[in-house]
């Protein structure tokens, strides 16, 4: 029967994993698991670990556009007033 893992053993088997400090041997002893179940959990922290990286990235950049948009629309805002207040100082200096 299939030993069944809790997310804490999954995470620590994986570090255990990509620490390459024991053997492959050790962490199937020590854990009680098998070598393709180990690889699996290693190749999914290390997608993991790129996921959060790169969806930080990601966030960082998505929230420096919004801000971009809001600050050209301002502009945009400020030169059409600026060009009707023109267009109405006209009316007085004529």
């Amino acid at each position: 029967m299939r030993k069944k893992l809790t997310a804490q053993a999954k995470a620590k088997i994986a570090i255990e994993a990509l620490k390459e400090q024991m053997t492959w041997a050790q962490i199937c002893s020590k854990y009680k698991v098998n070598q393709p179940r180990i690889n699996l959990l290693k190749k999914a922290a290390e997608e993991s670990i790129l996921r959060g990286f790169s969806e930080k990235t990601n966030r960082a950049l998505s929230a420096a556009e919004e801000k971009n948009e809001e600050l050209l629309k301002m502009l945009g805002e400020a030169q059409l007033e600026l060009a009707w207040l023109k267009k109405k100082s006209r009316l007085f200096t004529d």
